[in-house]
């Protein structure tokens, strides 16, 4: 009876993960956020979201730019990490809840016949 806490909690955590990762995709922004330096359309940086004629975001690692986007490479960036953060949440979500199915109904003790 021991392993059986064992193995179901063992699939609860890609569980809890999965319905993590769907809430983060579900309550992402849409606005477009540059994770750096935002150029504006006359050549300032500017705090805040982006907008639309935005030349540049310079993506920084640290104090280091290590990429350039603009507007709609940021929109599209933004757009495939809230779909791929909602794959990801899906399927740990599936694995978990049918391991944990799997294990709770494979380990269960069998209850005597009543007659």
């Amino acid at each position: 009876m021991r392993y059986r806490a064992v193995l179901v909690a063992f699939f609860l955590v890609p569980t809890v993960g999965g319905v993590s990762n769907l809430l983060e995709a579900l309550r992402a922004p849409t606005e477009v956020v540059c994770p750096g330096e935002n150029v504006g359309e006359n050549g300032e940086e500017r705090p805040g979201p982006m907008r639309p004629g935005d030349t540049r975001c310079a993506v920084l690692d640290g104090s280091y730019s290590v990429a350039s986007r603009t507007y709609a490479q940021q929109r599209l960036t933004q757009s495939l990490e809230r779909r791929r953060a909602a794959r990801d949440g899906a399927l740990l979500l599936t694995f978990g809840a049918a391991g944990t199915l799997v294990s709770w109904r494979a380990t269960r003790t069998p209850s005597p016949d009543r007659d």
